[in-house]
């Protein structure tokens, strides 16, 4: 099993860095995560793909060196099984409302003690059936990590509580959906918005988690003095649209006797 460097960081106190893969080309996710981002974030929320694709993305994150974090609202064990077993590090757990949710996730994802994870040894994530069981059921589960997204404002009265839990490592702010539901799209300075962010930063902090946020890398600074050291800095999509724009810009801008 390829270690993971996201645990690794965990363990160590130091600052997580995501990058968020929007297309479906295992080798521009290959090329981001050979940046060295700690991991390439995978939607199965938003698009739904073949697995087959997901399984090359999810291979692509290994060979570029990060962690594969998949977004995921699963309907049932199955759909959580199998990103684990094809080598997923992690799961993101969206649209949260209730610790149960998360819990029957934990259970899903976790092998026993822990959980009530079946085992099947014959996929990547054990080697193809290289790794002994009884190795490869604890090692997976020291591996693997859990992201609970807090973007409900259901969830709010629930953040100590989700943080508490063993089996939970990371809780992620959502701002986007999170100003929706307040009815506040977008004001991320607003007082209750400010006060959610800081009530995640410091739920992390009582209990040994990490608070994490996308944000600009600008924003580095202004999320960490909340607390947060786990951040999703750039998309492909962002590198791409704005490349393109700023392509056009500095084209449009060259005078014409230096273009001739």
């Amino acid at each position: 099993m390829t270690p993971s460097l996201v645990r690794k960081k965990i363990a160590q106190g130091e600052t997580i860095y995501t990058a968020k893969a929007c297309y479906q080309d295992p080798e521009l996710v290959e090329l981001i995560a050979s940046a060295g981002f700690d991991a390439i974030w995978i939607c199965l929320e938003h698009k739904r793909l073949d697995p087959a694709v997901v399984y090359s993305l999810i291979q692509a994150c290994r060979l570029g060196g990060a962690d594969a974090l998949v977004r995921v609202k699963p309907a049932n064990y199955a759909d959580v099984l199998w990103l684990l077993e094809s080598g997923a590090r992690g799961l993101m757990l969206p649209r949260v409302r209730h610790p149960d949710e998360v819990c029957a996730l934990i259970a899903a994802a976790k092998f026993p003690p822990a959980g009530r994870r079946g085992c099947d040894v014959i996929h990547a994530d054990s080697a193809f059936g290289r790794a002994p069981m009884a190795d490869y059921m604890a090692t997976s589960n020291q591996e693997n990590f859990l992201v609970v997204q807090i973007e409900e404002p259901e969830v709010v009265p629930h953040i100590d509580a989700i943080a508490a839990l063993p089996g939970v490592d990371v809780l992620f702010v959502g701002p986007g959906d999170l100003t929706v539901g307040l009815g506040k799209l977008g004001k991320m300075d607003d007082s209750e918005v400010v006060n959610i962010i800081r009530t995640v930063g410091e739920a992390c902090r009582r209990h040994g988690k990490r608070a994490a946020i996308p944000c600009a890398p600008e924003q580095v600074a202004k999320y960490r003095a909340f607390g947060f050291s786990f951040f999703n800095v750039i998309s492909d999509y962002r590198c791409v649209t704005n490349g393109l724009k700023q392509a056009l810009v500095t084209a449009r801008a060259t005078p014409a006797a230096q273009q001739a």
